[in-house]
């Protein structure tokens, strides 16, 4: 991505004023105050904690399917899909090895998890962000809710559905659940604090959707506000900033040059639909397909100055948010979280195929596209 974008400054294709004025600041932002909490959270041991709940209330293959999926799912919508695929991968094969279920398996279910959990939300993952950031007439939090989280957990209850058989054969560990000892380079009480911020923003951008009065945080404001207490009260802050994923950062600020001089050339503007119900089926379809060569993100800065024009329906903005999405459902390709997974369990030895993936995420993202077209269709 950094190559395309040096390239079009070199061939003079974007001007350099021009470049700097595509880098959204938001969305930059967004991602490195997130990025900051989720190394808290890491660092604090609480998703260590999250994981050790789930192997004592697992009673079976059934519930430690549905607590992953839930877990897993809820936490990318509140931290970010990409930040739980980094933090939860090796965890999950840890979970997977207590219980003798496939361990390919199990980071499939995440990789299904964390995906389909952040539909619903406009900070659960780059894209949905990017979306909101291009919508400031309409509540992002109450927007996405509203259209999304009714179909979002029918399509978690799909993934259960079709990877049920993969833990059929679970083995109730014996030994203690407790996954690793933790010694955190800072106290949970901060990241507890930093939570108290988001939650608190959301709602203030979810009472002044609802009612008109309060203050509509911006998402940035809240995920900078929320990487306060972690750095301030980390006693290792260096090594926290350099762990941050920073090759993310380099990659969407190139992004943005690269989309903006591709948008610029004008070849792209017609082949996607701007409004009405009945584009909603080939916005999903679009961005499921777009997704997997390009991947998702880059998708919605190419084609979200076209599918968000003034008077779009806001079931166009939800198509184009959760086509985007589930597009990483598919295959391995369609999404940064699912190369995230993949390369931690290589990392343990833990090969994923693409076939093994497709098996499962072809027919999940086809029914899950079908719950959205038939939501979004209706509330268009």
């Amino acid at each position: 991505m950094l190559a395309g974008a040096v390239l079009t400054l070199i061939t003079g294709q974007i001007s350099p004023h021009d470049a700097i004025q595509a880098i959204n600041p938001g969305v930059m932002l967004f991602l490195l105050g997130m990025f900051i909490v989720g190394e808290g959270v890491k660092n604090s041991g609480l998703l260590d904690d999250c994981i050790t709940w789930i192997c004592r209330h697992a009673r079976s293959g059934d519930m430690l399917l549905v607590l992953i999926i839930g877990t897993m799912g809820l936490l990318s919508a509140v931290l970010m899909n990409d930040t739980i695929a980094i933090i939860g991968a090796p965890l999950i094969l840890v979970l997977a090895g207590r219980f003798g279920v496939s361990k390919p398996g199990a980071m499939i279910a995440l990789c299904f998890s964390v995906t389909t959990g952040s539909v619903f939300s406009p900070i659960g993952n780059p894209q949905n962000y990017l979306i909101a950031s291009y919508v400031p007439d309409m509540s992002p939090y109450l927007l996405f809710f509203s259209g999304l989280f009714i179909p979002t957990l029918l399509c978690l209850g799909v993934i259960y559905v079709f990877l049920r058989p993969l833990f059929r054969q679970a083995c109730i560990p014996a030994e203690e659940c407790r996954i690793r000892e933790i010694s955190p380079d800072i106290n949970p009480w901060p990241v507890y604090l930093s939570f108290l911020f988001i939650f608190t923003g959301i709602g203030m951008q979810v009472i002044n959707g609802l009612f008109q009065i309060g203050w509509a945080v911006p998402i940035e404001w809240i995920a900078i506000t929320a990487a306060i207490p972690v750095l301030t009260f980390s006693q290792e802050r260096t090594r926290l900033l350099r762990n941050i994923d920073w090759y993310t950062l380099i990659f969407f600020a190139a992004m943005f040059v690269l989309m903006q001089s591709v948008y610029n050339t004008g070849f792209f503007q017609g082949l996607m639909p701007e409004t009405g119900g009945t584009d909603i089926l080939l916005v999903l379809v679009a961005g499921i397909l777009f997704s997997q060569v390009i991947s998702n993100v880059p998708f919605v800065a190419l084609f979200q100055p076209v599918l968000l024009s003034t008077g779009v329906s806001p079931a166009i903005v939800l198509a184009l948010a959760s086509g985007s999405t589930i597009a990483g459902n598919l295959t391995i390709l369609g999404a940064a979280s699912n190369v995230i997974v993949v390369q931690q369990a290589e990392r343990y030895g833990v090969h994923i195929s693409m076939k093994l993936f497709c098996r499962y995420g072809i027919p999940v993202t086809f029914c899950q596209m079908c719950i959205y077209a038939t939501f979004l269709i209706a509330m268009s």
